[in-house]
């Protein structure tokens, strides 16, 4: 996959939207692509957030576990984005994601996407705007 195409795909996602062409790219060729198999845990609930994750490619289960059981909290498809309150929050990940099919995830790391935040201050407002309007209740 090339810079322009995940670019392009960041530019799909709101709140990254905002940022120009040039600040696509670099954020594109600062992220690494990686693959899962379905089935595989892309993040665990508990882990240290440190990084983002935008789903390019297939399907995810998102569920949070507690003493009763390991509910499916959502599901969620390709041009999304997730693991974005652990980073946001500099807290422990508030919930395990799946694969539900094999996909492919574009990894942003907390310092990365903390340099772009630092560049373009709105796209952190957004983020939180974003965790705040989905009604994430995790501290």
């Amino acid at each position: 996959m090339s810079i322009n195409h995940e670019a392009a795909i960041l530019r799909e996602i709101a709140p990254f939207a905002i940022l120009d062409t040039k600040k696509l790219k670099l954020l594109a060729f600062m992220s690494k692509l990686v693959v899962y198999d379905a089935g595989e845990v892309v993040l665990r609930q508990g882990d240290k957030g440190d990084a983002l994750f935008v789903l390019v490619e297939g399907a995810i289960e998102i569920s949070i576990s507690t003493p009763d059981a390991r509910p499916l909290v959502c599901e969620m498809g390709r041009h999304t984005f997730f693991g974005e309150i652990a980073v946001m929050r500099s807290s422990v990940r508030a919930a395990t994601v799946t694969a539900k099919t094999n996909i492919a995830v574009l990894r942003i790391s907390k310092e990365v996407l903390y340099e772009v935040i630092d560049d373009e201050p709105e796209l952190g407002r957004l983020i939180a705007e974003h965790i705040d309007k989905s009604g994430y209740t995790i501290p």
